[in-house]
């Protein structure tokens, strides 16, 4: 898959608040060309807040406290990447996948509202702990698994498998193959049964041109099924 060549992008970390200032996002440079991902980097943003502040006064030697609301212009700077860690996300776009880092304090909500400032509505988000959301934040499966269909050009053949985990897959498969493949499509299914089901219907469904295993002939009559996916 290649060295990671990532870009930061700066999105709100609460959208429904701009005073909390910016979270950071990565995602791959080819990425960014390949879905047109705009990465425009924050200025200094000026905004009001408000802070609460509660002092002891005395009347006739008896304390009592009085709170008042401070209201106040600061400053919200765009904040440096540094060397904090992230959480991967990724994005099934279509059938399409794109991984995404984001800084671990970001919410779901946060990364969501980003996304659809440049995505599909049906897009599909997989968290770290391989739970599904919509871009709306609902929960749409517990564990997703895919159905994928990788191209291997040198020999025209087309390896048709499930993972649950799409990108450690596609490098498993690269580090042992000498010559490039390539994800032409995936399948985005609720759990591993439905998966495997799907799997062998597919398999069965190709038997007359398979090479070998999970390998078959990149002839017009699977090329078409894969492209109305």
């Amino acid at each position: 898959m290649g060295r990671w060549i990532g870009n930061v992008i700066y999105i709100d970390k609460n959208p429904n608040n701009p005073t909390e200032g910016w979270g950071w996002v990565e995602v791959t440079t080819e990425d960014m060309k390949r879905f047109g991902i705009p990465s425009k980097h924050p200025t200094t943003r000026r905004v009001t807040k408000t802070k609460e502040i509660t002092v002891t006064r005395y009347k006739d030697s008896t304390p009592y406290t009085e709170t008042y609301i401070n209201t106040y212009e600061d400053f919200v700077c765009p904040p440096s990447r540094g060397k904090a860690g992230a959480k991967k996300f990724t994005l099934n776009l279509d059938g399409e996948l794109i991984t995404i880092r984001a800084q671990k304090s970001l919410t779901i909500q946060a990364i969501c509202t980003w996304i659809k400032t440049w995505a599909s509505p049906n897009a599909k988000l997989i968290t770290p702990g391989n739970r599904t959301h919509s871009l709306d934040g609902e929960k749409l499966a517990h564990q997703a698994h895919f159905i994928y269909f990788i191209l291997n050009e040198n020999s025209n053949a087309i390896k048709i498998g499930r993972a649950k985990d799409l990108a450690k897959r596609m490098n498993a498969l690269q580090t042992s193959s000498p010559t490039k493949l390539r994800l032409i499509k995936s399948v985005q299914v609720e759990g591993r049964e439905e998966a495997h089901e799907l799997e062998q219907s597919l398999h069965k469904q190709f038997s007359e041109i398979r090479l070998a295993g999970e390998w078959f002939k990149a002839e017009a009559n699977l090329l078409e099924y894969i492209s109305q996916l």
